[in-house]
């Protein structure tokens, strides 16, 4: 190395920003004819969705453990192939008074017909509750999966009711409220593109796409799915995540009180249609 490269040292660092130089021009083009407009320094970088992802999934994580606990129950007591206790337990099913319909609406969510339905379904709540606690927050959450599951189950009855009429079906699983996380994740893709950076905005989109587009294909080769209920979740889901607001941190502002207060009386309503179907199943002996 030559002598006086060797006694070059570093004065100064400077945080300034260094003046952007033009892209070069194709000969006979000028930059400016071109239409080349020069970064702005003052402008803020996109929102990277990793920003908001230290948000710990509790409310997710709650409904796994809840599931978790009912699985084991019905497989411990090998009443997996009992319909009489699913029923006992709150299957959502036509036929019954309004008041029990109502609770049955949501403890049906809680309930699975076996290993590989529940394993399915924990896979996918774990993808998009966890996504939806980050992107809009824990109040929503529960708001889009009590709204959202008790308009899959009643989606399916109405749909029931009008298809098989003077037949009962009954019918488990929270597939429904996945489908309306998922759509809630859709439709805060299509608010967030100008936000998140392009990337990160079309890998949110078509995650959710994929995953919702695959179980509805699933759905209709496999006799017994309850697409109706899927559908209904979706739209319902899709509804909400178009109307409540973001996280802050995406832009969205501070959680209104409303919404807070709403998502509060929704996990109670969980909470509440957890523990009457709880109760009715161990009381019929289940």
């Amino acid at each position: 190395m030559p002598e006086d490269a060797a006694a070059l040292t570093v004065r100064r660092v400077s945080d300034e920003p260094r003046d952007p130089l033009p892209p070069a021009g194709e000969p006979g083009i000028d930059i400016d004819e071109a239409g080349y407009v020069p970064p702005d320094p003052e402008e803020p970088p996109p929102v990277e969705l990793g920003r908001v992802g230290d948000v710990l999934p509790w409310s997710t994580s709650s409904v796994l453990l809840a599931w978790a606990l009912v699985f084991f129950w019905f497989a411990s007591r090998a009443q997996m192939e009992l319909s009489p206790a699913y029923l006992a337990w709150g299957a959502n099913v036509d036929g019954r008074p309004p008041g029990e319909t109502a609770w049955r609406l949501l403890a049906s969510t809680f309930l699975h017909a076996g290993a590989a339905h529940v394993g399915m379904n924990a896979v996918s709540l774990l993808l998009f509750g966890s996504s939806v606690e980050a992107v809009f927050s824990r109040w929503t959450f529960w708001i889009v999966y009590a709204f959202g599951g008790a308009a899959a189950s009643a989606g399916s009855l109405a749909w029931h009711a009008w298809r098989h009429p003077g037949t009962m079906r009954m019918s488990v699983g929270g597939s429904g409220a996945i489908f309306a996380l998922g759509g809630a994740l859709l439709a805060s893709a299509i608010r967030l593109r100008g936000r998140l950076a392009v990337g990160r905005a079309r890998a949110l989109a078509a995650g959710a796409l994929f995953l919702l587009t695959q179980s509805l294909v699933a759905g209709f080769s496999h006799l017994g799915t309850d697409n109706a209920a899927h559908a209904s979740g979706l739209v319902a889901g899709f509804a909400i995540g178009a109307m409540l607001p973001v996280s802050e941190r995406l832009g969205g502002g501070r959680t209104p009180a409303v919404v807070a207060v709403t998502g509060g009386l929704a996990a109670a309503a969980a909470l509440v249609a957890f523990a009457v179907a709880v109760a009715s199943g161990v009381r019929a002996g289940y």
